[in-house]
Order: C-alpha cells, then structure tokens, then sequence
C-alpha cells in the first residue's frame, strides 16, 4: 500500500509542478507574489510527508485495521467492481465532510470543554504553517505550491486520511484512487493562481454571472479558497476544498467575493518570518 500512496503523491507533486510553470509563466512568483521562504516550506513540506509522516500513517492505519478486524480486509472489494461511480461518489461525499469538520473546527472559537480545547489547539497549531506564506511586505499572494504546505501532524491526524485507507484495507481501491485523485486535483487548482471564476462573475452576461454564482454554492472555486487564505474577515470562510455545498448548508460560512484578497497570508511573528525550520516544527501547544 505504500507504494500505492507514493505513486498518489507522485501524481500530484506532477500537477503541482504543471500549475508552478503555468504561474511561473504569467508572472504570479515575481515582485514579492513568492519568496524564497515559500520555496523553502515546500521543499520541507514534501520531504516530511513523503519520507516521514505518510509511511507512518499507512503503516499505523493499517496495522491498526489488521489487528482490529483482520476478517474484514477486502470485504468491499465487490462494491468497487460492481457500483464504481456510486462508490467514488459517496467517498468524494464523506471524505470532503471529515475534511470540512477537521477544519471549519480549527477556525471555530475555542470550546468550552476542556479536552474538545485542546485537540483543537493541535488542529490550529498543525494547520496554521499551511495559512503562513508571502514575506512581511504584504506582497504576496496564494499559489499552487502552498497546497502541500501544512504542519507536521495535520495530515497524520485527519479523519480523513485515516477514512481514505480504511476504504483501501476494505478493498474499494478504484474509489479511492479516483475519488483521491478528483479531490486533489480541484483541491490543487483551487490553490493555484487563477482567476477565470472572478471573470466569469463579473461576466457581463446575466445568465453566466449567475450560473457562476450558483455554482459556487455547490463547488469551491479558486477565489473563494484564496479569500480563505487572506487577511480579512472572511479568511475563515470557505473551508472545504472542493464542496462548497457543506459550506453553505452546514457551517454555515460560505463566502462569495468579486475580486481578489487584497493581503494574503496570516501575520507571522519574528521567529516564523526569519526561520523556515521554526515555522514548520515549532509546536506553541499551550495558548499565550
């Protein structure tokens, strides 16, 4: 299986670089867009999840799925020859749901319960180096690179990820891969620098300026996430990464703007703006 999943970050590490030449080329890394700290954070980024943290999750997931109910590894295999689209849809459907939660949680005020408090400080502590890009001058913006871009830890505990490979040791392969590979590969573009649905719904023509605002209720698009990652007041709107619709009907924090953050990326304090490695590994635990 951890060839599998290697081959899975393989893929997408290819889509990533295809939009970094494409923002290369139209100019979204030059003038302060993207420093050098940024390249710096992808490169830790990626070694840390290919080498460390997702051979540990395979190996801890599974291992717990075998000791757990050995009887069921490949029950659900005839589900994956027989309702294909079906399967992959219900795991697009459930998937993007645990993902949305994990997140919409993080941002959510700090709950009253003690321990809801602290596993929600391990959520905000891992996911803010994902929301740390741009340098001090206020000049940078979202690319594609900062899609990979999370802290040590988010990935290895998000249900999420945990739901993926149990439908693996289940035996839904082909869901998985497709439904894996359909989610990042909208969840990639909606970090990449683009802006053809700012054009779109600002379009002229009534029909396709409101057919892109429906759709946006149904699907996240690049906008919507690059307000996610700015400086204002609905930088904690627009969590899920591909359906919008868990946005708007259950958290309730569905944001559709017409034009593009002004200031993107959270303000950053001495040690995370001068120290990469501080950034990424540094773990304030207990809140100041």
């Amino acid at each position: 299986m951890e060839n599998v999943s290697n081959g899975y970050t393989t893929y997408s590490l290819g889509v990533i670089a295809f939009f970094i030449l494409y923002e290369w080329a139209k100019g979204a890394t030059k003038a302060g867009k993207k420093t050098g700290k940024d390249w710096q954070m992808l490169g830790i980024a990626v070694t840390w999840l290919h080498f460390i943290e997702r051979p540990l999750l395979i190996l801890s997931s599974f291992g717990l799925f075998t000791l757990l109910m050995p009887e069921h590894a490949g029950v659900l295999a005839w589900l994956d020859d027989r309702h294909l689209i079906a399967g992959v849809i219900g795991f697009i459907l459930i998937d993007e749901l645990l993902h949305g939660w994990v997140h919409n949680f993080a941002h959510a005020r700090t709950p009253n319960n003690p321990m809801l408090a602290k596993l929600q400080r391990w959520y905000k502590v891992t996911h803010r180096t994902h929301h740390l890009h741009g340098g001090a001058d206020n000049r940078g913006e979202l690319g594609v690179s900062q899609t990979i871009v999370v802290g040590w830890g988010w990935a290895f505990t998000l249900p999420n990820y945990w739901f993926g490979y149990l439908c693996l040791y289940l035996g839904l392969f082909h869901v998985w891969a497709i439904g894996t590979a359909i989610k990042s590969i909208w969840g990639i573009h909606t970090h990449a620098n683009l802006d053809y649905d700012l054009k779109l719904l600002n379009h002229r023509n009534p029909v396709v300026s409101k057919t892109m605002y429906a759709l946006c209720h149904i699907l996240t698009f690049p906008t919507q996430h690059h307000h996610h990652h700015s400086r204002s007041p609905t930088s904690a709107c627009n969590l899920q990464n591909m359906l919008a619709l868990y946005d708007w009907l259950l958290w309730k924090k569905l944001a559709i703007e017409f034009e593009r953050p002004k200031i993107y990326g959270w303000r950053k304090n001495e040690k995370e703006e001068n120290s990469v490695l501080y950034r990424y590994f540094y773990r304030p635990l207990r809140k100041s």
